[in-house]
C-alpha cells in the first residue's frame, strides 16, 4: 500500500493549501470591500481553489495507478 514516506509530501502541500485558503478567507473579512465585491472575490478564490483541488486529485490518481 502506501509508506508514510510517500505520503509526506502530500500531506505538507495540503497543509500549505489549507493555510491558504484560511489566511485568504480573513483577509477578505477584514478587507474593506463592500459586499458585492467581497462576494466576487471570495467566489474567484473558491474557484481557484477547487480547481487547484481537482488538479491535484487527479496527479495524485495517476500517481497512485
Amino acid at each position: 500500500m502506501f509508506h508514510k514516506e510517500d505520503n509526506q509530501g502530500g500531506t505538507i502541500l495540503m497543509s500549505f493549501l489549507i493555510g491558504g485558503i484560511v489566511g485568504a478567507g480573513l483577509a477578505l473579512l477584514f478587507a474593506p470591500y463592500p459586499g458585492r465585491k467581497m462576494r466576487g472575490k471570495i467566489a474567484d478564490i473558491a474557484e481557484d481553489a477547487r480547481d487547484y483541488a481537482t488538479d491535484y486529485a487527479k496527479k495524485l490518481k495517476e500517481r497512485v495507478s
